[in-house]
């Protein structure tokens, strides 16, 4: 999917208000989310944003700023994936589009 340069401008001020918990509004948030759906690396700006408004910036050095500086989950338990317990299809069910075509 191609981007503007207006657009993409818009959505990195709206993802950069997303990770400093700064106040984002419903259109905003919907819009963004519009094109993550279809743009991986929307989808990851918006992951790490996510993950820096909840955690905080994590320290590059150790697992934990890799797995955020990757746009990951992982930084909380309960979101690993666990074998005997979690069906592979499942735990990819909220997915983006792009990664369950993979």
């Amino acid at each position: 999917m191609f981007l503007t340069n207006k657009t993409r401008l818009k959505i990195k001020d709206i993802v950069k208000r997303i990770s400093v918990d700064e106040q984002v509004s419903l259109e905003e948030r919907i819009y963004v989310e519009k094109f993550a759906k279809h743009n991986s690396t929307i989808w990851t700006w918006l992951k790490k944003a996510n993950s820096l408004r909840r955690y905080g910036k994590q320290n590059s050095d150790g697992i934990n700023g890799l797995i955020q500086s990757l746009g990951l989950d992982g930084l909380e338990t309960e979101s690993h994936f666990d074998p005997k317990n979690d069906d592979i299809a499942d735990w990819f069910s909220g997915s983006p589009d792009w990664v369950r075509r993979s």
